[in-house]
């Protein structure tokens, strides 16, 4: 096996460089959490409020699609 040496300030902005791409993941994370959070309230109150066609069958589908 070789050995590898590293000099620490180089090591260190590596850490830098991948602490900089986990914080750009982290927050597309949170704005998609977020965008899927208001999704799912806006279907709950749709669903509430009876704007939703619930089709339990193929046969169901297909009028529904033909309505449309």
């Amino acid at each position: 096996m070789e050995t590898v040496t590293l000099n620490i300030v180089d090591y260190i902005k590596k850490i830098n460089k991948v602490e900089v791409m986990l914080e750009e993941i982290k927050q597309g994370f949170l704005y998609f959490d977020k965008e899927l959070q208001e999704s799912i309230k806006r279907g709950e109150k749709d669903i509430e409020e009876g704007k939703v066609t619930i089709c339990k069958t193929e046969e169901d589908l297909d009028k529904f699609f033909a309505s449309i």
